[in-house]
């Protein structure tokens, strides 16, 4: 069909035309706040395919022995891989902080956090 004329608009799509709606959270690492959205919105029924989560600092930063010295993985490392990282060096500490049962939570979810840019 040849395009409409200037400055008229095509008519909306039909439901059953249209694409699917997507869904993207997102938060500086993609391990707390888009995480939690995510797997929220995974609850809520939402299909799994139509939701995403990304972080959007340069690495992935979670709390450390000391405020001034987090542990930081690069965006792609798998939850697992931090899961155990983290669980050797001292699982008390961060099963106490909470950042273990983030990540398990994050496992369920997806593999591994993404960088919104790339």
């Amino acid at each position: 069909a040849p395009p409409p004329p200037m400055g008229i608009s095509p008519p909306p799509a039909p439901p059953s035309a249209r694409p699917p709606r997507r869904y993207a959270v997102v938060c500086a690492s993609n391990v707390n706040r888009s995480m939690s959205a995510h797997a929220s919105l995974l609850a809520a029924s939402f299909p799994p395919s139509s939701v995403a989560s990304f972080g959007t600092s340069g690495s992935v930063k979670l709390p450390g022995p000391a405020a001034d010295r987090p542990q930081i993985f690069p965006f792609g490392t798998p939850y697992v891989a931090m899961l155990e990282k983290l669980g050797r060096e001292d699982e008390k500490r961060y099963r106490a902080n909470g950042v273990l049962g983030m990540l398990e939570r994050n496992e369920g979810v997806k593999r591994a956090p993404e960088r919104f840019q790339e």
